[in-house]
């Protein structure tokens, strides 16, 4: 899985700990600390503020507030973000467009 931008890799976080973790690992919900733990496990660069982007991925849809302040959780959307629409691989690039020559005059 590879996310594109910091708001799918915290919802890709959240779908870890929620169903991929051993069993004895899971949590239903996630907070700035695990956030922040995964980017240090994983070789993303850290997160400049992860409770912002959190909220961020709350505004897009992808994670609900949890039961008590600073605690998120995924929903359906998240899921299917994560299960369905992410990457598997490296990210194809689209190739660069030749530029024209600038005529001589």
């Amino acid at each position: 899985m590879q996310p594109s931008n910091d708001v799918q890799f915290a919802t890709a976080v959240a779908y870890y700990y929620a169903f991929e973790a051993p069993e004895g690992s899971r949590q239903p919900e996630i907070d700035s600390n695990t956030l922040k733990e995964a980017t240090r496990l994983t070789s993303r660069t850290r997160l400049q503020s992860p409770i912002n982007t959190l909220h961020n991925a709350v505004k897009r849809g992808y994670l609900d507030k949890g039961t008590n302040k600073g605690l998120f959780t995924i929903n359906t959307v998240g899921e299917n973000l994560v299960a369905m629409s992410l990457p598997t691989g490296p990210t194809p690039r689209k190739p660069k467009r030749a530029k024209k020559a600038a005529r001589r005059k």
